[in-house]
């Protein structure tokens, strides 16, 4: 039997959930009050939840029933900062599994998401026999695919479209996250004829050196270009999640509004049966079962 374990960050399922919640990100440090206020603001403009756990949920079912044509696959789905977290799941395994594949849910192959969620599965296996494989990034061609076909439904109003991931903090290197940007947003664009288009990162910390350019710092050339309206679609994520609908559908759609920019943001591929099928298939690749 095999084991696949969906790796995600986590996220409260209520409002009341949020202090244990970065309790848990701050390993155990007092919770700076900003910080905690902060993020009840971010969960309340967004109805108290974040849609991202029932999202991976539902893909965990799909896959379930895909993969199960292929042999004994059991799906479970553990979190870096939530319930069940990912050494919690992966100590309690038996020997019964032949091996464990871990499959992070993020679109670009990065270094320090991959240290980040491997110190977790390694502690959790300590003394334990098992085989584990590490599938590093989900950038593939039908990935996309779904990101042309939803960016073209904006192409009949909006000429002006913007790239962007998750900016991560320089530990290690990054260039294969900086270039799986590049290289997806170059892609979608020679797929739909887009002429022209701009990346840039979002959600840098407040401390240390982070991924840039910043989206914030796009304001000179929207101006130069005069842009009056744009379309962000965030390819570095896979799914709906609160780094999406606040620090982009709230902030950054003001920071457009105060200077006259319209903004509008595609729609991650989430929970669709596509997104089900290309984890099917990285799981597949990374056993040697192809189609």
């Amino acid at each position: 039997m095999k084991k696949v374990i969906l790796l995600s960050y986590g996220s409260p399922e209520k409002i009341e959930d949020v202090p244990e919640y970065l309790a848990g990100i701050f390993a155990g440090k007092p919770v700076p009050e900003n910080v905690l206020n902060e993020n009840i603001k971010k969960y309340k403009m967004v109805n108290g939840k974040s849609p991202s756990n029932e999202i991976i949920k539902n893909l965990k079912n799909k896959l379930q029933k895909l993969l199960a044509k292929y042999g004994d696959f059991d799906v479970v789905d553990a979190y870096k900062h939530w319930h069940p977290g990912i050494e919690e799941v992966v100590s309690s395994l038996d020997s019964d599994y032949e091996e464990i594949i871990a499959l992070p849910l993020f679109a670009f192959k990065s270094n320090n998401i991959k240290k980040s969620y491997e110190t977790p599965l390694e502690n959790g296996l300590n003394g334990k026999n098992l085989n584990l494989k590490f599938i590093n990034g989900l950038d593939r061609d039908l990935l996309t695919c779904m990101w042309a076909s939803e960016i073209s439904k904006y192409m009949y109003e909006y000429d002006n479209f913007l790239f962007t991931a998750h900016s991560l903090p320089l530990i290690d290197d990054e260039g294969d996250y900086v270039e799986s940007l590049e290289r997806n947003s170059r892609n979608i664009s020679r797929m739909l004829g887009i002429g022209s288009y701009y990346t840039a990162f979002y959600s840098q910390g407040p401390y240390g050196k982070w991924i840039q350019p910043s989206i914030y710092d796009l304001l000179d050339k929207y101006r130069i270009d005069n842009v009056d309206r744009i379309l962000v679609s965030p390819v570095g994520f896979l799914y709906e999640h609160l780094e999406i609908l606040y620090d982009l559908d709230v902030k950054y759609k003001e920071f457009l509004s105060d200077h006259g920019i319209k903004y509008a943001r595609a729609r991650t591929p989430s929970d669709s049966d596509e997104m089900a099928v290309l984890l099917k298939n990285a799981i597949l690749d990374s056993t040697g079962l192809h189609e």
